[in-house]
């Protein structure tokens, strides 16, 4: 896998985007994995996965880069000016009009045409192992300019094919049209129940790496995230209620904050996002506050974080726990402090 091109994974990208079928799509993804991905080598497919499934990536942290920011990034690293049109298009990439053209709504398929005026269609050998490696440089880097730069190492070592792909790939939204659930599956058998309950891609792919043998259920460890059981989004309230078939519910008030998962280990407490990302920031504003509060030594906690305002009496605007933790830690008064409803 270290000296395969990414290309490969790119053709393999195409193909299950335009194929139909699921099984197809599945049988697709297997190929490339018995083909590319040495056997019994986690570290292989661990490199593979992580592109197909860059969300759940636990071992690299967050881009920084949103579609606007990374679109100044784009133009910067191509040379161009700001007013240009191709600036403006990435800039407007959601508003539709001439200078938007047919993809207005989706920004890697902008930047793919605006990124083939310049690359051409012949691909630079990037590997996959190279492109983890920039890709990890990105996330790492703290200033726009160190992320351009390294988002022209890419455009210089790739495509403009393969850039659409890499943009989809730190937007974190692929649109193969197949199911994390299936690439799962795929690759082994009991890799959906494993990574439900460590949220830890890269150990399911060392301890999966054989699918011919199946793992023993894993239970719960406090101090290591677990997936959150999530709401089924459907059309409308009629859809709703015939889910339900007739049966007798209980509606709860939908508190506006930011879901977390905390995890109490004795006197260490972790604070886990739907994510699964670590949140140390809400330690000095929270911790103090479950141990008072929550007597038993282990336990994990599924709730929503937010800020109550005691001099309005009332729960604040979404988006202020940031700030709010912030000034917790730095010891600053205020009227504002952060809370948690827990889910019963």
């Amino acid at each position: 896998m270290s000296e395969t091109k990414f290309s490969v994974m790119v053709s393999l990208f195409n193909w299950m985007q335009k194929s139909k079928s699921s099984s197809v799509k599945r049988s697709k993804f297997r190929k490339f994995l018995d083909t590319f991905c040495r056997p019994n080598n986690g570290d292989d497919y661990f490199s593979a996965i992580r592109l197909i499934l860059p969300g759940l990536d636990r071992e690299r942290g967050s881009y920084g880069l949103r579609e606007h920011v990374l679109a100044t990034c784009l133009i910067d690293a191509l040379g161009m000016s700001r007013d240009s049109p191709d600036s403006q298009r990435l800039l407007n990439w959601r508003k539709g009009g001439p200078r938007s053209g047919a993809f207005a709504g989706n920004f890697s398929l902008i930047a793919a045409e605006v990124l083939q005026q310049r690359q051409g269609m012949t691909s630079g050998g990037l590997t996959i192992k190279e492109l983890n490696e920039l890709l990890d440089r990105l996330a790492s880097s703290e200033n726009r300019s160190d992320k351009t730069s390294i988002l022209s190492d890419l455009i210089r070592k790739t495509n403009a094919q393969e850039m659409k792909w890499i943009i989809m790939i730190i937007l974190k939204d692929l649109k193969l049209g197949i199911s994390e659930k299936s690439i799962f599956h795929e690759f082994h058998p009991d890799a959906e129940d494993l990574f439900n309950v460590t949220c830890d891609l890269k150990l399911v792919c060392e301890k999966l790496r054989d699918r011919s043998q199946r793992h023993k259920r894993q239970d719960i460890e406090v101090g290591k995230p677990v997936r959150p059981q999530l709401a089924l989004r459907v059309s409308n309230a009629a859809a709703a209620w015939k889910k339900l078939h007739g049966k007798e519910v209980i509606v709860e008030c939908k508190f506006d904050g930011d879901r977390i998962q905390i995890h109490k280990n004795g006197a260490n407490i972790s604070f886990f996002s739907r994510n699964f990302l670590n949140h140390p920031e809400y330690e000095h504003g929270m911790s103090d506050v479950i141990r008072r509060n929550i007597l038993i030594d282990r336990c994990i906690l599924d709730g929503e974080m937010l800020v109550w305002d005691a001099s309005a009496n009332r729960f604040a605007e979404f988006g202020s726990n940031q700030e709010i933790a912030k000034a917790a830690k730095e010891g600053l008064d205020s009227d504002r402090q952060l809370c948690c409803i827990l889910t019963v």
